[in-house]
């Protein structure tokens, strides 16, 4: 019987870079879903619309996605996968445009800011936008004279911009991860990382005792994040990434050290490490 084919919901418009992180994931004929907003796209995945999401989690540059975090707290979905994407910013304009035209730019405010140091130095007015891929789509759709739209090389491809200068962000090391989430568990493959978050008693070294559980048994911790309790007032969740996977003895008893000194744990899956991508 042949398995139904993956539906991968996105948050932004079709270009955005979570859907260039499916494409480069699952495949450029993927079916796919954009999605407004984070919590259109779980719904998506909860109604039976999608199958998974590209849910981006974390910038080089930028830090953690903070209300991607709140939504791993809301829904109970399992991590299937990392995906880590170079982000390569492009200006574009409508074909036929020079450079020496361009007077303003739009984009989201965060690509706008990684472009910062070159938009000065083109002496071009930034214009903020909600998304990457919505403003290629709407310079496309309503054309400015003197604007110019920054989002990356598959939304000029999607909107027939041209592109004007490519890798235009000030910075190369910039890299954004996203989870792959769904309602199943990945089969296991090697290297491997887990996710988890957890709160801890208020307490002197409680997030000491804690980590300590992951150190004693020699499992590599390679994020954690604190973010405020909604419901709790200067009490804070952890999340936590370490190196191992939740069916391993060590990682087992970790958690059941961790419950020792928690008063909450939530695994969130554990999935396949993924490789950096060339610069």
């Amino acid at each position: 019987m042949t398995e139904p084919q993956p539906i991968v919901a996105f948050q932004g418009e079709p270009g955005a870079y979570s859907e260039q992180a499916v494409r480069e994931h699952f495949g450029a004929k993927t079916a796919t879903l954009p999605c407004r907003t984070f919590t259109e796209m779980f719904d998506a995945v909860h109604n039976g619309r999608a199958s998974q999401i590209m849910l981006p989690v974390e910038n080089s540059l930028a830090g953690m996605v903070i209300p991607a975090y709140d939504m791993l707290v809301d829904h109970d979905l399992r991590v299937q996968a990392e995906v880590i994407v170079r982000v390569e910013h492009c200006l574009m304009a409508p074909a036929g445009t020079q450079l020496s035209e361009i007077t303003h730019v739009m984009s989201h405010h965060q690509a706008l800011a990684q472009c910062e140091n070159n938009i000065r130095r083109q002496s071009l007015i930034p214009v903020d936008h909600y998304d990457t891929a919505g403003a290629a789509r709407d310079l496309a759709n309503h054309p400015q004279a003197g604007m110019a739209a920054i989002a990356s090389a598959l939304a000029a491809e999607t909107y027939n911009l041209e592109i004007l200068a490519h890798n235009f962000e000030d910075m190369d090391f910039n890299f954004t991860r996203f989870f792959v989430l769904g309602k199943l568990d990945p089969p296991r493959q090697e290297p491997c990382k887990t996710s988890i978050i957890f709160t801890t008693r208020h307490v002197p070294g409680a997030l000491y005792s804690v980590l300590g559980e992951l150190a004693e048994r020699g499992l590599n911790l390679t994020k954690i994040e604190s973010r405020p309790r909604r419901n709790r007032p200067w009490h804070y969740r952890f999340f936590v990434d370490f190196e191992g996977h939740e069916d391993d003895e060590a990682v087992q008893e970790a958690m059941l050290g961790i419950l020792k000194h928690s008063s909450f744990l939530q695994v969130l899956g554990s999935y396949p490490m993924a490789k950096m991508p060339k610069q």
